[in-house]
C-alpha cells in the first residue's frame, strides 16, 4: 500500500537561494521514496514546474492583514483555506510543513484528519530573523507576534520536529520545552558535472584572483557584505571580493569596495573561477547552504565560526574558520591550498542527496508505523 504525503513549502519556486535548496533537496528525498504518493504544493507566487500554486498575498499590505490573521510566510486567507480543503478531501497520511511559519495548520489538520501525522521542517529559528526587521520598522511586530505564535504551534505539536542542524533543535528545547527533535543536514542536488565548463558568464573575472560570497538580500547576508567591505576589502591588495545574489544590487553604492553582481542566471560560472567562496556570516539561523554549495563546486571556504555550524566534519584547510577581519583578510591574500577534490568528496558523503534520502525516509518510515 503507497501512503499519501502532502509536502508544503514556499521554496518550491525557480529562483536559486539557500531555502529553495533545501527545501527542494528534502522534496527530493521524499519523491525518492516508491512507496510514498507525494503531492507537493508550493506557497509562492513563482512555482516551480509540478509544484501546485498555493493563493498568496499580492502586496505589503496584504501581507500584513494576514499577518494579523496569524498567517506568515505570504500566505493567503484564500490559499489557508484550500489547502485545509485539500486535507480534508484527500485524508494524507502525512503532512510534511517545510517551515514552521506553517504551524497554524496544525490544529486544524487534528481536527479534519485525525490519522495525519505532521513533520515540521525548521530552516531556522524565524523568531530570531523576524525580530530583527521589528527592530528596524515598527510594523513588522506584527509579524513577529504571528511568527512566534506559528513557531510556538509547531513546535509543540507537530508529530516530529526536524531541525537543518543541532544547534537549532538545542534551541528549540530550551525555549519552547520541546522533547525531540530529528536533524537534516543541508544538502544540495549534484550540478556540478553539468556545468563545470560554463565559464563564458564569469570571462570578465577570469584574470581576477577573486574570491565568491554568494547569498540574497537577507538581514545575516548583508551583515556579512558590511564585515566584508568595511573591514577585509580595504586589506586586500592582490584579490577582490565578488558577491552574488538576489536583490543585492541595491547595494552597490554602499559596498563600494566589492563588485556586486546582484541576481545571475547560472552561479556555476562563478564558482568555477573562484579561489575560495567566503561565507563570514554571524547572526541568523539554519545551516549555510552557500558551504555545502561551495563544496559540490569543489571549492574551499573560508567562514566565521558561526558560519561554519553543521560542518564540523570538513577538515581544515578544506573550511577555514576565522572570526577576526584583520586574519580574515590575511587569509584571502595568502591563500594557497591544493586542495585537490576534497571539498567534493565532503560533499558527496555529508551533504549531497543520498545522505538526505536515508534520513527523510527514516523519519517518514517512523511516523508511519507509530
Amino acid at each position: 500500500m503507497n501512503h499519501k504525503v502532502f509536502y508544503i513549502s514556499t521554496g518550491l519556486d525557480k529562483s536559486h537561494y539557500g531555502g529553495s535548496i533545501v527545501a527542494k533537496a528534502n522534496l527530493n528525498a521524499i519523491l525518492s521514496n516508491s512507496k510514498l504518493r507525494t503531492t507537493y504544493f508550493a506557497v509562492h507566487r513563482n512555482p516551480m514546474d509540478g509544484a501546485i500554486k498555493i493563493p498568496t498575498t499580492n502586496s505589503r499590505l496584504g501581507t500584513a492583514l494576514a499577518n494579523v490573521l496569524l498567517m506568515c510566510a505570504t500566505l493567503s486567507p484564500k490559499g489557508f483555506l484550500r489547502l485545509l480543503r485539500s486535507i480534508k478531501q484527500e485524508q494524507p497520511d502525512v503532512v510534511w510543513l517545510d517551515s514552521s511559519l506553517f504551524g497554524i495548520f496544525i490544529p486544524f489538520i487534528r481536527l479534519l484528519s485525525k490519522q495525519t501525522k505532521i513533520v515540521c521542517f525548521f530552516h531556522n529559528i524565524e523568531t530570531d530573523l523576524v525580530r530583527v526587521y521589528a527592530k528596524q520598522n515598527f510594523l513588522y511586530w506584527i509579524a513577529y507576534v504571528a511568527t512566534l505564535l506559528n513557531e510556538r504551534l509547531s513546535a509543540k505539536y507537530a508529530d516530529r520536529v526536524v531541525t537543518i542542524q543541532k544547534q537549532d533543535g538545542e534551541q528549540l528545547k530550551r525555549k519552547y520545552f520541546l522533547k525531540r527533535y530529528a536533524c537534516v543536514n543541508a544538502t544540495i542536488t549534484d550540478v556540478f558535472a553539468d556545468t563545470a565548463n560554463q565559464v563564458s558568464e564569469a570571462s570578465d573575472a577570469l584574470d581576477v584572483r577573486y574570491f565568491l560570497f554568494v547569498g540574497s538580500d537577507f538581514p545575516p547576508n548583508i551583515e556579512a557584505l558590511r564585515f566584508l567591505n568595511n573591514l577585509v576589502a580595504p586589506e586586500l591588495k592582490r584579490s577582490k571580493i565578488i558577491a552574488v545574489g538576489n536583490g543585492l544590487d541595491k547595494y552597490r553604492s554602499e559596498f563600494t569596495n566589492i563588485d556586486i553582481k546582484g541576481r545571475v542566471e547560472k552561479i556555476a560560472p562563478y564558482y568555477h573561477n573562484a579561489i575560495a567562496a567566503l561565507a563570514p556570516l554571524f547572526t541568523g539561523g539554519g545551516m549555510k547552504v552557500k558551504v555545502a554549495e561551495a563544496l559540490m563546486f569543489n571549492r574551499g571556504v573560508i567562514a566565521s565560526t558561526f558560519g561554519s555550524i553543521g560542518y564540523e566534519n570538513v577538515e581544515h584547510p578544506v573550511i577555514q574558520i576565522i572570526d577576526n577581519p584583520t586574519e580574515f583578510a590575511h587569509c584571502i591574500e595568502n591563500y594557497d591550498f591544493d586542495l585537490g577534490e576534497k571539498p567534493r568528496e565532503y560533499y558527496l558523503k555529508y551533504f549531497s542527496p543520498q545522505s538526505t534520502d536515508v534520513s527523510v525516509k527514516k523519519i517518514i518510515e517512523e511516523l508511519l508505523n507509530q
